[in-house]
């Protein structure tokens, strides 16, 4: 009887440990290529970390989505002093790869630059790429004229306009914006908006709400 008792409350013990330390989702646990690799469409830097033109290939841990991960790639290529949002921390060993953590938590991804189409998966066509997140706009913006916002210059010609991230602000709310402060050739900008005049880019705020506007055809 007391050895029963005793194998009785062993088995129960053992349940207990089980049901306090529950197993890892498995999403957690092992990392995730994505099918589609990011296209990056110009020679561009996150900080001091080089990431050449061309295709990469996006690999997720944590549970993060790839399309999640494409469009924070897409924003931190934004910034271009390498300080991105909190708590994201960026690492690299070479150039054309980087891994990105959010914080301690697991959550992150890493890219790497691939030949073209990155070896079986969907060829550059779908998942990363800008256009099919809507980050750089349809169709172009024509300047009349030769023109210039405070130090940045703008000859006349077609223009790309490219948001910061989606929907922040819309592209025919950006079109909107670079038209009113074309009437602001001193630069001085409403509200709480900046501009970098080396990057052609228009913040406002320190986040990623704004855009960038380059000549279509340089």
């Amino acid at each position: 009887m007391r050895k029963s008792l005793r194998r009785s409350l062993i088995a129960a013990a053992l349940v207990a440990v089980a049901v306090a330390v529950p197993a890892t989702p498995a999403a957690a646990q092992s990392p995730t290529v994505c099918s589609a690799t990011f296209h990056v469409l110009h020679n561009d830097y996150i900080g001091s970390v080089s990431l050449p033109q061309g295709n990469y290939r996006v690999t997720v841990r944590g549970g993060l989505s790839c399309p999640a991960s494409t469009d924070l790639f897409a924003q931190f290529l934004q910034d271009w002093d390498g300080v991105l949002p909190r708590p994201w921390r960026m690492s690299s060993s070479r150039a054309g790869q980087a891994n990105f953590a959010r914080g301690g938590t697991g959550v992150g991804f890493s890219v790497r630059r691939v030949a073209k189409g990155g070896g079986g998966g969907g060829g550059g066509g779908g998942g990363g790429r800008h256009p099919a997140h809507g980050l750089l706009c349809p169709g172009t913006f024509e300047v009349l004229h030769n023109d210039r916002i405070g130090r940045l210059r703008l000859p006349m010609g077609e223009y790309t306009i490219t948001l910061l991230a989606i929907n922040r602000p819309t592209c025919p709310r950006a079109s909107n914006l670079f038209a009113r402060f074309l009437q602001r050739p001193d630069g001085t900008l409403p509200g709480q908006w900046g501009l970098d005049p080396t990057t052609g880019t228009f913040r406002r705020g320190y986040g990623n709400f704004g855009f960038r506007v380059k000549p279509a055809f340089d």
